[in-house]
């Protein structure tokens, strides 16, 4: 039988839908039971107005969900309003990744403000089902 998409993967917000205007770490996702993560950063109007202003995103991964720490090239810049963009992180439960991540904004310039969410998907899930959708048409 062939599994839904909602059985195969998991949702989970590190960083809620909020305008900052610092750096911010995410709560830690719990990877245990899926193969990959992928990172997924919507951000609104973003302030340029000093041009010197910079926004980063990254992921970074924890053993114990406490000490993190960043994840080699798993970052991006945000660069426009109204961006989505995806940061892929592969090989969870094989040894090479740790359990836990988080996504991690670091704004910097004069005026950064930055309204955004991050949310990761993990999948494919070992054992089904994951979450059970809200609406099933």
């Amino acid at each position: 039988m062939q599994r839904t998409v909602s059985e195969q993967t998991k949702s989970v917000a590190s960083l809620h839908p909020a305008t900052r205007t610092s750096s911010a770490n995410g709560t830690g996702v719990d990877t245990l039971g899926f193969d990959n993560a992928c990172l997924v950063v919507n951000v609104g109007d973003i302030d340029l107005a000093s041009a010197d202003e910079t926004y980063t995103v990254s992921v970074e991964e924890s053993a114990d969900n406490l000490t993190f720490a960043a994840i080699t090239g798993a970052t991006t810049t945000m660069t426009a309003d109204n961006t989505l963009k995806k940061i892929q992180v592969n090989g969870l439960g094989s040894g090479s990744r740790k359990r836990y991540l988080r996504a991690v904004f670091t704004l910097a310039g004069t005026t950064p403000s930055m309204p955004g969410t991050a949310v990761f998907n993990l999948g494919p899930a070992h054992f089904a089902p994951q979450q059970a959708p809200d609406v099933s048409v």
